[in-house]
């Protein structure tokens, strides 16, 4: 009977070890979001130039994307990876996330053109965010603002707008 009980607890232990973590989810969301998103021409050097992914404030999802990335391509582009550090312009940078701990950092990015901006923290879509995560039952979810895309030249795709779990609709 204790073999069978130690087996049974080593099994739901290696269970959990097996479910996702939470920045593993949010780097394959950013991965993929590059399929979901056109933008402009001029965001790019040349026709072949990378799309670059820039993290900030989120070690985790930038570990995460290091495992995701090498070698992989996105709209007939190479990606590249990127960690900024606090303070640092993301010039070059096509998709940033914004980790929860650099969200103060928000507002001072959310001018930038051509840059998909995506963070994690409550309240960021009003900051000028285009996409953020949420949890929603014991999920990784994600809300878009696809107004405010489109005032810095991006366009979201309607099949991601289908699968977000909130739309923001733009502000009068």
């Amino acid at each position: 009977m204790r073999a069978f009980l130690f087996a049974l607890g080593f099994a739901v232990s290696c269970a959990a070890v097996a479910q996702p973590q939470d920045y593993e989810v949010k780097a394959a969301f950013l991965f993929k979001f590059l399929s979901f998103v056109e933008w402009p021409a001029q965001s790019f050097a040349r026709a072949d130039a990378p799309i670059v992914i820039g993290v900030l404030g989120a070690d985790d999802v930038h570990f995460s994307l290091q495992e995701i990335v090498p070698g992989r391509s996105a709209q007939g582009r190479p990606v590249q990876l990127r960690r900024l550090k606090d303070g640092e312009r993301p010039a070059g940078v096509h998709l940033l996330f914004v980790g929860r701990a650099a969200a103060t950092a928000l507002p001072s990015l959310a001018g930038q053109p051509g840059v998909l901006l995506v963070s994690e923290a409550e309240g960021t879509l009003e900051q000028g965010a285009m996409i953020n995560f949420l949890r929603s039952d014991g999920r990784v979810r994600f809300e878009v603002a696809p107004a405010a895309a489109e005032r810095r030249g991006l366009r979201i795709s309607s099949r991601m707008l289908a699968v977000a779990l909130n739309v923001r609709s733009a502000r009068p």
